[in-house]
C-alpha cells in the first residue's frame, strides 16, 4: 500500500505575503473601529446639553408676615456635552388646589445654604448669593439652596400644587417639575407658634405622614 502523498510545501514568499495581506486587514479594520469611535464621541460631544432637575425630600417652609420657602434641587445633565448648560432663573408657582384663592407671586429671592449648630441642635441659614445663572455639566451636578419668597400671603390649611419651572439659555424650553404640599392645621399652628425667622420641615417620604390622599406630597415632618 503506497503512502498517501505529503501536501505540498507553501513557499516563504507565499507565507510573507499571505502574512502582509492579514496585516494589513487588521490595520484597516483597527482604523474604522477608531474612526467609528471618533466619529460617535464627536457626535455626542456636539448634541445639546439635557438638563435634569430631583427635587429634594425635604422642603423648609417659614412664614409671619410672608412667606420663605427653602427649596434645594439637585441640577445635572444626562449625558457629557460640548456646551454646558445655563439655568438663567427659577419660578416657583403654588396654587390651591381646591377653590379659587389667588396664586402666591413668589419670586427667588437669595441663594442661601445651611450649617448645623451642635450646640443648640438646629440649623442655621445664612445668604451666600443673589439668584443669577447657574452653570450645569454633567461632571459637576448643582445643588443650590434657593429661597422663594412671597410677599404679604400666607399658607391657609389645604393642599397646594407646586411647580418649579428652571429657565434655559439658547432658546430651549424650560424644565418643570411637580409636586403637591399639604398644610394641615397644625402645620398651620406651628408657623403661627414659630413665626416668620423659623421654619419647619416639610417631608414627602415619611412613611405613614398624612392622610392616604395626600401620599407622595410634602407634608409636615413629625421629627
Amino acid at each position: 500500500m503506497s503512502a498517501a502523498p505529503e501536501p505540498p510545501q507553501e513557499s516563504a514568499p507565499a507565507r510573507r505575503r499571505r502574512h502582509e495581506v492579514v496585516h494589513a486587514w487588521a490595520g484597516t479594520l483597527a482604523g474604522l473601529v477608531a474612526l467609528a469611535l471618533s466619529l460617535h464621541n464627536f457626535l455626542t460631544l456636539r448634541r445639546e446639553p439635557e438638563l435634569d432637575a430631583r427635587l429634594p425630600h425635604i422642603v423648609r417652609i417659614a412664614q409671619g408676615r410672608d412667606v420663605w420657602l427653602y427649596l434645594q434641587p439637585t441640577l445635572s445633565t444626562r449625558f457629557a456635552a460640548e456646551q454646558s448648560e445655563i439655568v438663567t432663573r427659577a419660578e416657583l408657582r403654588m396654587r390651591a388646589a381646591a377653590g379659587r384663592a389667588k396664586a402666591p407671586a413668589f419670586f427667588w429671592d437669595e441663594t442661601g445654604a445651611f450649617s448645623y449648630d451642635a450646640a443648640r441642635q438646629e440649623l442655621t441659614y445664612q445668604r451666600t448669593a443673589d439668584p443669577g445663572p447657574l452653570l450645569v455639566d454633567q461632571g459637576t451636578p448643582r445643588q443650590p439652596l434657593m429661597l422663594f419668597n412671597a410677599v404679604r400671603w400666607n399658607f391657609r390649611p389645604g393642599r397646594y400644587e407646586g411647580t418649579l419651572r428652571l429657565h434655559r439659555s439658547g432658546g430651549r424650553a424650560p424644565l418643570d417639575r411637580d409636586f403637591c404640599l399639604l398644610v394641615s392645621p397644625e402645620a398651620a399652628t406651628a408657623f403661627r407658634e414659630a413665626g416668620q425667622f423659623a421654619f419647619r420641615d416639610f417631608r414627602d417620604d415619611v412613611p405613614g405622614a398624612g392622610p392616604r390622599s395626600a401620599r407622595g406630597c410634602y407634608t409636615l415632618s413629625p421629627v
